[in-house]
């Protein structure tokens, strides 16, 4: 006896066609489409719109970052040195949600500057000795301000 509360089980067979669109044909048996007849195909979702809190997220671009860098230090001018954090906030804005995650960006694209001669990586005032390799608190100086401000012993 079945019980009058639930309904009897159904085969895979008969969800399947319980699920089939009425009067419409379910695939095409030659070509093996099992697309339904007249519904178009699935669309991919489009891009997110461009938002400066999306742009934010992913991060600005290595060469912007490079760019702020000699800007502000020429804007600061020679023998003075820029805090990674404020070439952060120059491209981020204020808020430390947004320019906090840049400094690790900022530091990578420091250490290439370097290494191609065009900025020096400062700790205590001495260019950094591996610029792969150092720690705690730096800044940022343009390579004659560096040179200016390392000991005598250094210069060839």
């Amino acid at each position: 006896m079945t019980n009058p509360k639930k309904p009897p089980a159904k085969t895979s067979a008969a969800r399947a066609a319980a699920q089939a669109p009425k009067g419409k044909k379910t695939g095409d048996k030659k070509t093996g489409d099992k697309q339904p007849a007249g519904k178009p195909e699935a669309k991919t979702p489009p891009p997110p719109k461009a938002t400066p809190q999306a742009a934010a997220r992913k991060g600005p671009s290595e060469d912007l970052i490079a760019e702020t860098i000699l800007r502000l230090l020429e804007q600061r001018g020679p023998g003075k040195t820029v805090c990674p954090s404020e070439v952060a906030r120059d491209i981020g804005g204020s808020q430390p949600e947004v320019w906090s995650p840049m400094m690790q960006p900022v530091r990578r694209i420091a250490v290439r500057m370097t290494k191609a001669g065009q900025i020096a990586i400062l700790r205590k005032g001495k260019p950094v000795e591996d610029v792969d390799d150092f720690r705690g608190i730096y800044r940022l100086a343009l390579p004659s301000a560096a040179a200016d401000e390392g000991t005598e012993s250094d210069e060839v």
